[in-house]
């Protein structure tokens, strides 16, 4: 979050530091004080406009456009501008929708996510059966965790714990849910494997670049990309099931429950994880050609090539 809003510079002072973490906290707090205050479509509304403004003055401008370019080489300059404010207005969207998520969460009085469950899917969340549960970082990807524990799923959800420990428990805050355990990233597997092992489902985003991945290809460029979601689903025997996130209106969603990338029993050899996770690249891809606008593309998500392939568009390197 932090390396989103602000520029992610460490300093050698530790009081610096420290101050420059009890700003943005402080920044991020009084936005939420304000838009808790009004309906979630008020809200989402105001944070959609204020960071399409916001957003393109930032130092994140210049890598959503190089991961723009590469995702969509054909793209016009003025496509490309456009497409780049819907982005952070998207994402103006969900940080002013987090002071509502339990309302969105509250299937008694919610009308926010509209269901949909693929029949193969149903029986696997009516019956509770464990399963490992991928979405991606598009519309507002916090309301997968909801629409998963909505229908009574016990789920564990890994997360990436913030720089600015301030700011960290203050999303931690705001995402709590009942039935919904969070654990940070840092050596999770383990622990991912025991929540398995004592009857809960598991979830994960792994649409962004994890250096220690394996380089596959996504949108033609190969790129590191995450093995978990396939290895834990073939280590435990459990389904793979994949959650989509699309925003349909101002603090509106759909949430669908696509058929599972991989059911239980397949072998877990390399060979079929790096075809699992070849898989799952491939369906991102297909979500952020549908929804483009709603695409988290703020940080680096390809190698270096990726900058190589700015500077031919004359974009500048960051």
């Amino acid at each position: 979050m932090t390396h989103i809003l602000f520029r992610n510079k460490r300093s050698r002072s530790p009081w610096l530091r420290t101050a420059g973490w009890r700003v943005e906290a402080a920044l991020i707090y009084l936005f939420w004080l304000l838009v808790a205050r009004m309906h979630p479509d008020q809200a989402s509304v105001t944070g959609k406009w204020l960071f399409r403004w916001l957003g393109p003055r930032t130092s994140k401008q210049q890598r959503i456009k190089r991961n723009l370019i590469i995702a969509f080489p054909d793209i016009g300059d003025h496509q490309l501008e456009m497409l780049a404010r819907e982005i952070w207005g998207n994402f103006g969207s969900v940080l002013a929708e987090y002071p509502h998520l339990r309302k969105f969460a509250d299937r008694r009085v919610s009308t926010v996510i509209k269901m949909e469950i693929d029949t193969e899917v149903r029986p696997i969340v009516e019956d509770r059966k464990p399963a490992v549960y991928i979405t991606a970082h598009l519309a507002n990807w916090e309301l997968a965790a909801s629409a998963i524990a909505g229908t009574g799923v016990p789920l564990s959800v890994v997360y990436a714990p913030q720089t600015n420990p301030l700011l960290d428990r203050m999303l931690q805050s705001q995402r709590r849910l009942p039935g919904c355990r969070f654990i940070g990233k840092h050596n999770a597997v383990r622990w991912l494997v025991r929540e398995i092992r004592a009857g809960r489902s598991v979830g994960l985003l792994p649409d962004q670049r994890m250096d220690s991945g394996k380089s596959l290809p996504f949108f033609g460029l190969t790129t590191p990309s995450p093995t978990t979601p396939a290895w834990l689903a073939l280590k435990t025997g459990c389904p793979l099931i994949p959650v989509q996130i699309e925003r349909i209106g101002d603090a509106r969603y759909r949430a669908v429950f696509h058929k599972p990338l991989l059911v239980a029993g397949e072998a877990g050899d390399d060979e079929n994880i790096l075809q699992v996770t070849a898989a799952i690249n491939r369906l991102f891809e297909g979500w952020i050609r549908h929804r483009p606008d709603q695409w988290l593309c703020m940080k680096r998500r390809w190698p270096k090539l990726a900058d190589e392939i700015a500077v031919k568009r004359r974009l500048p390197c960051a």
